[in-house]
């Protein structure tokens, strides 16, 4: 089993089984990872405040999806967008380990960003490791926020 999906344990010491969320990655999705996400980070034990810091850390990295990623393959309906948002979340001895992938090719911004193209800069604030990898096949960030359990 992938690292980043072995289960954890919650403070009573019961197993918390990972979490994964799988969506189309569009602006509408995002409210339903954040509810999949609440309810996980409930269940996992989860402070108040290091859920906050989760969920604004994971909405960054997946709304950048849903506005970045597009279909590779070519569509004759060109406003339907077939990219899956994949949102992963699992308790550790250390903590909490995230990854928001997308399967699609990353567009250029249609405007000049101004005031934009801070989302690494928020996430990387509000967890303890971050990292951004890119391939053919999409996208992902992976999080990992310590804490003691």
């Amino acid at each position: 089993m992938d690292e980043a999906l072995r289960p954890g344990r919650d403070v009573d010491g019961s197993t918390v089984p990972a979490l994964c969320v799988r969506v189309p990655a569009e602006p509408a999705s995002l409210r339903v990872v954040r509810a999949h996400l609440r309810q996980w980070f409930d269940s996992a034990g989860i402070g108040a405040d290091t859920a906050a810091d989760l969920l604004l850390a994971v909405g960054e990295a997946a709304s950048n999806a849903a506005e970045h990623a597009h279909d590779r393959a070519e569509n004759k309906n060109k406003n339907k967008n077939k990219v899956v948002l994949t949102v992963t979340a699992a308790a550790t001895a250390e903590g909490v380990r995230m990854a928001v992938c997308d399967d699609g090719c990353w567009k250029p911004p249609t405007e000049s960003p101004g005031n934009r193209g801070h989302g690494l800069r928020v996430i990387a604030a509000l967890v303890d490791t971050v990292e951004l990898s890119t391939t053919e096949s999409g996208t992902t960030v992976e999080m990992i926020k310590e804490f003691t359990r």
